[in-house]
């Protein structure tokens, strides 16, 4: 596999971090902004949502452009001697552990605030529906890290789509 492969895989990946990055903090801008009645938090919301969709979906669809973009040519001789499916795998144990590092915290957090709140007359529906996403998010994190076959099969899956 040429550097140029490599980095296309990478760009992949990051397509995929920022889908989920820009997803949960554009719903948190949105319900912030919603709570406090902010007229400007919707299309706000949506603008940066459409433009960051749009980079994801470049990065995705063109990422041995953007590979050739960024390395020179001079640097595509050099193979290393792991496989793409390697390369696939460390990549989505990456992004698990990304993953992983922030819902664990948020987690335990909304967890505290949670049982602190118990006997008061607080409203924790906020802290449920956190402690709901946060969950998923560890989900998806210890699927990415510990076995990413499914993900695997998806990635090539759309890698070769359209090819007989």
């Amino acid at each position: 596999m040429s550097p140029h492969n490599a980095t296309a895989i990478a760009v992949r990946l990051f397509a995929v971090w920022l889908a989920v990055y820009v997803a949960r903090e554009m719903l948190a801008f949105y319900l912030e902004g919603s709570r406090q009645n902010d007229l400007y938090s919707l299309p706000f919301a949506l603008a940066v949502s459409t433009l960051a969709v749009l980079f994801v979906v470049v990065l995705w669809f063109f990422p041995r452009t953007i590979a050739r973009g960024l390395l020179s040519s001079s640097r595509a001789d050099t193979t290393p001697a792991a496989s793409l499916d390697t390369w696939l795998a460390m990549g989505c144990a990456l992004i698990g552990l990304w993953l992983l590092s922030s819902a664990l915290p948020a987690l335990i957090r909304n967890s505290v605030f949670l049982y602190l709140s118990r006997s008061g007359n607080v409203d924790t529906t906020n802290l449920r529906y956190g402690l709901f996403y946060y969950f998923v998010e560890l989900i998806m994190a210890v699927w990415l890290i510990l076995g990413a076959n499914g993900f695997r099969r998806i990635f090539w899956w759309a890698r070769n789509a359209g090819q007989s």
